[in-house]
């Protein structure tokens, strides 16, 4: 996907990647273009992967609070451009990925814990809005949040009208 294109899709909530992620890309690409040389790939000594490890820790204990790049990298200790790097290079997963898979693991317990609306447990975990939330939990657990409580507890029925579906 084209640098551009993806800042779009980061914009309108279609994509996994935050838009701070979308311009260190977009500065990382610029600078290879003007230097005629690619980034070497990132190799994590111990001390790095250790770091990156503690931020992800810290963002699944923070996720419910608004956390941006920059946030997560002061966290580590480092710059936001060796931090959003060194991540993704040792998780495979960007920081903003993280966060938001973190948030969906949240809200899948809580669905499945407790009997709270889910506009209730978007926002308690961390979401923005309604939406955005329903299309990220559709996405990653093949279900809407409603279907995935009610097949959580023992309401086979979604899984035979998905069979009957197909």
């Amino acid at each position: 996907m084209v640098i551009g294109e993806l800042a779009q899709t980061a914009a309108a909530g279609n994509s996994d990647v935050g838009l701070d992620e979308v311009g260190h890309l977009l500065a990382s690409r610029l600078v290879e273009l003007v230097s005629d040389r690619k980034a070497k790939p990132l190799t994590a000594g111990l001390r790095d992967r250790r770091r990156a490890v503690e931020a992800a820790l810290w963002i699944d204990a923070n996720s419910h609070h608004r956390i941006d790049l920059d946030d997560a990298a002061e966290q580590a200790g480092l710059s936001s451009f060796h931090f959003l790097r060194l991540f993704s290079a040792v998780l495979g997963v960007t920081p903003h990925q993280y966060l938001v898979r973190s948030r969906l693991r949240h809200a899948a317990r809580r669905l499945v814990d407790d009997d709270s609306p889910v506009t209730d447990i978007a926002y308690d975990v961390g979401f923005g809005d309604l939406s955005n939330f329903v299309r990220s939990f559709h996405r990653a657990a093949g279900a809407s949040p409603l279907k995935f409580r009610q097949a959580s507890r023992g309401d086979r029925k979604i899984f035979q009208e998905r069979l009957a579906l197909q």
